[in-house]
Parts: C-alpha cells; structure tokens; sequence
C-alpha cells in the first residue's frame, strides 16, 4: 500500500502507517464498491486522518473535528477506513455513537463487525477488534482490567458502540471510570454528530443538556481524545459556540464516491423524477381518505419495480423499495398501512385468480402509468408488453411494512423480501439507508417550513442511483419541491464554503447559509443561537465545466476578441507584500450584457441564473478581472484545476490564501480580488481540468468565471 503514503509538510511530519487493518479494509471496499470506488475513500480518509493528525499536535486549537459528507453517501464506509487507518497508527480504543434508536445501532454495529472480521465472541486469538455493544449490557459489566490488558496486549484493538441515549452512554463512561486507561489511545466517532449531541439546556454556559453531559464525561475519560463528529447536515455545528466542548475547529469534507445522486441531481438539474401532488391530496390523507395521487404512485413503483427486474443482470439488483412519509402520528401511518395493504391484496388476489376482467382492469392501469410517468429513455430500454412478466411476480412479491413504534418488530425480516413499501414517519429518515428505493410520496412538510437540517436528512431518495435513476420518482407537493431545490442551492453554497475552511481560506466563524429562497430555519433555535441578517461581498462561482468541444472553443474564441480589445492594467488587491495579483479593465454593461448572451452553456445554468445576473448588471462600467497576466504565454496562464471522478465538475475554482513566505499570509485568495466592492466584479479563470494530475483532458482548456455580487443577500450567520 505504499502508493498511498503521506508525509505532511507541516514542521510536525505526520507519518501515516498502512497495516493489517487498511489492507483488510481496502480490500473489502474493492470487493463491494470497485477499485475506483475504493480509492476515492481512500483519497478522502488518508489526508484527512494526516490533518487531523496534526490538528492534534496543536495545543491551542481542540481535538474536535467535523466530518461532512453528503446524506447517504457512504459515510460509513469512509469511517471504516479511517478506523483502521487509527488502530494502524496506534489507536487501540474506539467509542462509536452509533444511532438514536436500536435499528441505527443494530445497522452501525453489524457493518463494523462485518468489515472488520469481528464475531460477537470475543477471544484473544486474531487480528478482529473485540467489539462490545451497549445492548449487551452483561457483556460490558463483566469487563475488567486484565480484560482489557489482554485484549491490548495481545495488538487486538477494542470498539465500544453505543446507542446515542445517556442510559447507554452512561454504561460506557461507568465502565471506564473502574478501569485503568493508561494504556488507552482512544478516539471517538459520534455519528449523525448534530442529533441529540449537542446541549440543548437553556443556560448553556452553565448547564449540559443529558446526552451532551455524557459526551463531555466520556472526553474526560479519555483525557481529550481524537473527537470526530460526523454528520451531512452540519447547520447546527458549524454554528456552536466557543463554551461548547463540541465546537469543532476543522471542517474536513467527504467526497461521495462515483454514481452518486443527491440534491443537485434529484432537484436542481431539470428531469421528469418529480410528481406533484396537490396540497388537496395531502388534505384528503389528513381525513383519512386515499387520494388518486398515492394510489398512482403505487402503480408506478409497481412499474418501476417490474422495469427495474427485467434490466437488472444480477438478483442483487432486482430488489427495490417504496417510502410513503406523509406524517409524524402513528395512527396515521395505521391508517394508510391499512388501506395500503387491503389495495396490494385486491390486486395480487386478481393475478393469483386469473380473473380476466379485473387483470384487464390493472394491466390497463400499469399501462397507462408506464405511457404517462417514464421517459423515453426508459421506454426505448424495454416496451411495456415485455414487463407482463415481471409485473406477476412484482405483485405476488411486493410487501408492505409499517416502519413505526407498533409495527417495527411484528413484520417478520424485512431484509428478506424482494419489494417492498415502507409506511412511517420518523424512523424513514435520518441514518437508515434504503439501496434500492425508487419511489417516494413524500407530503410531510412544517407549517413554517420547518428546518433545513431535519428536512435534508429525510431524503431517502438520495444515494447511490446512477443504474437506475431513470425509473425514480417523488410524488410530492410544488411547495416541497421548491424548499428541496431551495435546500439543494444552500448545500451546493455550503459545500463550497467548507472547501475553503478546508484550504484555510474561511474561519468556522464566518460560513454563511443562504435564506433567499427559502422559508426553513437552518435548524432548531434550542440547540445553537444563530442570526439572519443582510450581507454583501459574496461571489457566484463556475463550478461545472463546458463538455461539448465545440462550444468550449467558441467560448474560448469570444473571450479572446474580448481580452485582446481591451486595455489591462494590473492590480495588487489581496497581496500584503504589494504583488500584482491579477489584472484588470472596464466594460460597459451592454458588452458584458451581450457576451453573457452570447457564451454557451456557462450562464444560462445554476448557480448564475443569467436573467438575473443581467438584470443586476445595471448601466454601469463594470471591472473585468484576468486570473493572470495578460501577456502570459498560453500556458503559463492557464491554471490546472481536478475533478470529481466521471463528472464534468471541478472540486474549486478560486485559489486559497498562500502563506508560502515564513509560513505568513502573502496573498489573501482569489476570493480577495475585487476591484470595486460597490459593483459587479467579473473574474476570468483559463482552466485546464483532470484528475489526479494526469492531463488527459487538456483539450478542455476553456475560461471560467466568477461573479461577486454586492447586491443585498439575506444569510443566516452565528449568533452571540
């Protein structure tokens, strides 16, 4: 595994280690997700575990760490790997927080018993982590010093997964309080670390909530430990105050793997993938009648379902599941499991018959949900008539579950049955991963419209999709779609953001979440204190590349009349030791009006929205700024900048800040050079994109751009 070695270069050289533990890990992550898919989480956890690593050398800062990832993006995966990289390194103690309810901690322990070779009896023979969990509470009374000084001593590193509940956590932190811990290196995981982590007491100077007081014992215990908080919506985090023991002082991103489709693909990019539903319908649901909308989105998973079977080459990827999260209360879900369940009976007891008529009847009704709902690229994969098949055994397999309080336990293994529909409120969102959903009716939405951080985190829908994203689908209502793309937006923003926390470029302090579009709080006012205010002094950035050849160099041809039209003089914003940083010249509004129009597939798409942006233009002279200097050579000009693998989007297009002189700050970032602050500033990027260093995609040289805008932008920002 030397490939992946990593010396930092900070005076405190972080050496990394490869081991038994990142070979076992790395292998099995090839087995499941491909060598490709296996070295992006390695491309993610290797520098991350050396960052941290020299976060922890540093006494002024904390241990605390933030882990963002996008929701079920495989987050997990990368912990793993990261854990093993740390008992590779010398960590020998893990505490999980592994899930708010015993399905998230059954989920959480079987996936890390699994990867690592672990069995639930625990001996001293072998390389497997002995792993302890709270459900079994005998297991951990009987655990005493010579216990674990044989584990240790034996090199078998030791994980402790707990249900994020203080009763639970406590059981951990008395347990540790009777054991010697000299020898301990430990670190903790808090999974979904914004969920019921965080202190939630009024006073929070002076008082700690009860699962946050057992996360600050358990740091005591361990004498400030390794703390890593792991979350896809981190709006409350990034927003703690300096009196929490949990504030972190880094943000480390975790890019999801290839295949990927979350917000940007389900509702910023134009598809057919989303269904309205009628605010009517939703009332109907409330009146405990079942409108037209579910049964239609019924039909179509059934379609989808029978579609998903026939293209499939393996049994693995016949499987598919159905969400219906229309409410909180239980007896609703009751309600709607009923009807539900007497609906998929009428109709598997019509096949099972042979009755002709009825057949008829629901063929009819497939039919016609197949000609109306799936897009043609569907449709030219696989005609209708070839799904009869398939749709028999779609109906007699297809199964119903009550995902709530009440019917959790009594519906039998769940993970046996080939397709099935999911009923229930709460416990369909957060942590549980369903990989083979297709259909959701989604209708649950807060008067107010509630919180980004909980309503991201029900979208089950996002995942690992790619082979089949043609046949998903959401039935929900136009307002909730408008607040998903709305959420999609600030994630984007937000993702930025931390790419610059990331390169040093922006303190924790200073991210801002978008609110323009939006009527959702970022999240619950009991947990962090937080402001909405006005701000200005933001810039829009490119972020996805031109793909078509031909418009790329008809671009690159308009950009080069205008740079050679133009007289340039050069400007040393954003350098303290007075360099040139860019250069810079004056065009009227009309020119920038007529070359926005005229540039292809660049303005015209998310985040610039060209309308508006040529409508803030204004009449003014406005400054247009080259990322170079214009009589550079074509190459020397020319910035490489890497992409997400199999996308045509780079991971950043501005340049951070450079200390590259006596470790001080020489250059503030592109993000610094604005000419005029009261004005729209035009920055021209010439950028060659690859992956990795290898420049196969040099032939894409095209320019880029970013727009700072001072128009007036509502944000919500930390509070006091």
């Amino acid at each position: 595994m030397e490939k992946y070695k990593v010396v930092s270069n900070d005076t405190n050289s972080i050496n990394v280690n490869f081991g038994r533990y990142f070979d076992l890990v790395h292998r099995k992550h090839i087995e499941s997700y491909g060598e490709i898919g296996a070295d992006n989480i390695v491309s993610n956890i290797v520098e991350t575990y050396k960052q941290i690593q020299v976060q922890m050398l540093n006494p002024k800062v904390s241990n605390n760490v933030l882990l963002v990832g996008k929701v079920q993006s495989g987050k997990t995966s990368n912990l793993e790997l990261l854990t093993a990289l740390a008992f590779d390194n010398g960590y020998n103690i893990l505490v999980i927080y592994g899930g708010y309810d015993t399905s998230l901690l059954k989920q959480t322990t079987e996936r890390f018993m699994d990867t690592f070779d672990a069995s639930g009896e625990i001996t001293y023979d072998g390389d497997a982590p002995a792993v302890f969990t709270t459900d079994d509470s005998a297991q951990i009374l009987s655990i005493d010093d010579e216990i674990m000084t044989d584990l240790l001593e034996n090199n078998k590193p030791v994980i402790f997964v707990s249900m994020k509940r203080p009763a639970a956590m406590k059981k951990i932190n008395t347990l540790f309080k009777r054991l010697d811990k000299s020898e301990f290196k430990a670190f903790i995981i808090d999974d979904e670390g914004d969920q019921a982590s965080l202190n939630t007491a009024k006073d929070k100077i002076n008082n700690s909530s009860a699962t946050y007081k057992q996360i600050q014992e358990m740091k005591k215990q361990l004498s400030n430990p390794m703390y890593l908080s792991v979350t896809a919506t981190p709006q409350a985090n990034i927003f703690l105050n300096q009196w929490s023991a949990l504030r972190p002082d880094s943000i480390r991103l975790i890019q999801p793997g290839i295949g990927y489709q979350g917000a940007e693909a389900y509702h910023i990019v134009e598809s057919n993938i989303v269904e309205f539903v009628s605010d009517e319908d939703h009332d109907d649901l409330v009146n405990g009648t079942m409108p037209d909308s579910l049964w239609l989105a019924i039909r179509y998973f059934i379609v989808a379902s029978a579609a998903k079977r026939k293209l499939s080459s393996s049994s693995k990827e016949k499987y598919s599941d159905m969400i219906i999260h229309a409410f909180r209360e239980v007896s609703q879900h009751s309600n709607i499991y009923t009807s539900v369940e007497s609906y998929i009976k009428t109709i598997r007891e019509a096949f099972e018959y042979d009755d002709y008529d009825e057949v008829a009847f629901y063929m009819n009704e497939f039919k016609q949900c197949y000609d109306d709902h799936f897009d043609n690229y569907v449709k030219n994969q696989v005609k209708f008539e070839d799904l009869y098949d398939e749709l028999r055994t779609v109906i007699k397999k297809v199964k119903v579950i009550l995902k709530n309080g009440i019917g959790k336990t009594t519906q039998g293994n769940e993970n046996l049955k080939w397709h099935k529909i999911y009923i229930g409120g709460d416990l369909l969102q957060r942590g549980l991963t369903f990989k083979n959903l297709i259909t959701t009716y989604f209708t649950r939405w807060a008067t107010g419209g509630g919180n980004m951080d909980t309503n991201l985190q029900r979208a089950r829908w996002f995942g690992y999709r790619q082979k089949y994203i043609h046949l998903c689908k959401i039935f929900t209502t136009p307002t909730i779609a408008q607040e998903f793309t709305a959420l999609a937006e600030i994630e984007d923003d937000l993702w930025d953001q931390f790419a610059e926390v990331e390169n040093g470029s922006l303190k924790i302090d200073d991210i801002l979440i978008q609110s323009d579009k939006t009527k959702q709080n970022p999240t619950s006012k009991a947990r962090v204190s937080y402001n909405k205010v006005s701000f200005k002094n933001r810039w829009i950035k490119q972020r996805v590349l031109v793909e078509d050849q031909s418009q790329i160099d008809a671009n690159n041809h308009l950009v080069d009349k205008m740079i050679d039209s133009c007289v340039w003089q050069e400007t040393t914003v954003g350098s303290r030791i007075n360099q040139e940083t860019a250069q810079y010249t004056t065009l009227s509004s009309e020119h920038l009006k007529k070359l926005i129009n005229l540039i292809q597939s660049v303005f015209d798409y998310e985040p610039f929205q060209k309308k508006a942006l040529i409508d803030l233009l204004g009449q003014d002279n406005l400054p247009v700024i080259l990322m170079w200097k214009h009589d550079d050579t074509e190459e020397t000009k020319k910035r490489y900048r890497s992409m997400y693998p199999n996308t045509y989007r780079i991971k950043a297009l501005q340049q951070g800040a450079d200390s590259s002189l006596d470790d001080k700050i020489t250059y503030e970032g592109d993000s610094s050079v604005v000419v005029d602050r009261e004005k729209i500033n035009i920055q021209i990027h010439c950028i060659t994109p690859g992956y990795k260093g290898k420049q196969e995609l040099r032939n894409k040289s095209q320019y880029m751009f970013a727009v700072y805008l001072p128009k007036e932008k509502v944000y919500f920002v930390k509070g006091d």
